[in-house]
């Protein structure tokens, strides 16, 4: 099983490495162009300030699953750090089932918002804000998936049943 998530993992990295770069590059890329319409051309983009905001917003969700994934969340570790092994495991196991939670509840309203917002026009765009509410669902799944997946690893490295 160890096996199998390390691939399904290795194809969530690359695909969401390129996912973030093209949301990266499209807000430099609508910000900049609406710097040189604005200042420099005196035509200012109706678009590029809604655009830019919900790309940032993508960027956010985004980022929270790289955290997730790399284990680089803020913390403060000082009491964890100092307890013996079978409590920090214990306290780990808990930070992962509380993730879990977190993101089940986010999953599920996230899909409540995208639910009512599926006719509803963004102001100056094509798309309906939608588009901007799927990316907590989206990434609330994807934070289940590598919580869960970092839950399994560590069970088998440490001798667990999982398999």
């Amino acid at each position: 099983m160890k096996k199998k998530l390390e691939y399904v993992q290795k194809i969530l990295d690359k695909a969401l490495n390129v996912l973030a770069t093209i949301l990266f590059f499209g807000i430099f890329f609508v910000v900049l162009l609406q710097v040189v319409m604005r200042y420099c051309l005196n035509l200012p983009l109706a678009w590029s300030e809604e655009l830019a905001r919900y790309l940032f917003i993508w960027i956010s969700f985004i980022g929270w699953v790289f955290a997730t994934r790399s284990g680089t969340h803020i913390r403060i570790g000082a009491i964890v750090d100092n307890l013996p092994g079978p409590a920090k495991k214990a306290i780990g196991s808990l930070n992962y089932l509380l993730t879990i939670i977190f993101a089940c509840v986010m999953t599920y309203y996230g899909f409540i918002m995208l639910q009512k917002n599926l006719d509803v026009p963004t102001v100056t765009l094509f798309f309906t804000y939608a588009v901007v509410y799927v990316a907590a669902p989206f990434s609330s799944v994807l934070i289940i998936f590598y919580t869960l997946s970092k839950f399994i690893t560590g069970m088998q490295d440490m001798g667990g049943t999982l398999s």
